[in-house]
């Protein structure tokens, strides 16, 4: 149990977050790269299309199309849709990757804490691996689920390294 809780605790997005360095990740400023944008003031929606690159701090998101949400005061919702979509969040004192995660379309609720990973979705973490057709992660209450294909056989899988093998992939 303590393999499901080290791997998910350092869940991140900032797409893909531990509520505490979210929290530090919000003081960096957000970079974001993309072909084409599109904004509606009205509705505070922006949508990134082509090649999208967005970097805050350590954490790197990259899709073929990211929609942002936002109310008068804040991001409310990042969606990211690719072939698939991918984030990482590096080591701060290693520039090692800590998590990395993918999928078709990646959901990050910032309000309620919750990421969604759709659609052929992975995540990693110090070796400790989980795919599935989904993943959801609950930051706030720390509980993550995760579930194969609907009307299907796909299953999930998770596969965690001997304690050894983890703390040679930690090490550069």
């Amino acid at each position: 149990m303590k393999s499901f809780n080290k791997f998910f605790t350092s869940l991140s997005i900032g797409l893909i977050l531990v509520s505490g360095e979210i929290k530090a990740q919000i003081l960096f400023p957000i970079s974001i790269e993309s072909d084409l944008a599109e904004r509606n003031e009205r509705t505070g929606v922006t949508i990134y299309r082509g090649n999208v690159l967005i970097t805050q701090g350590n954490l790197s998101i990259q899709a073929d199309l990211v929609t942002i949400t936002e109310n008068a005061e804040q991001i409310t919702k990042i969606q990211c849709a690719g072939s698939p979509a991918s984030f990482e969040q590096l080591n701060i004192t290693s520039s090692i990757p800590e998590l990395v995660g993918s999928a078709n379309d990646v959901e990050y609720l910032l309000q309620e804490q919750q990421i969604t990973l759709s659609q052929n979705a992975s995540l990693s973490s110090n070796g400790t691996v989980i795919t599935g057709d989904s993943i959801n992660y609950d930051l706030k209450n720390e509980i993550w689920k995760a579930g194969g294909a609907e009307n299907s056989q796909k299953r999930i899988r998770l596969f965690i390294p001997p304690k050894s093998v983890k703390s040679q992939n930690s090490t550069p």
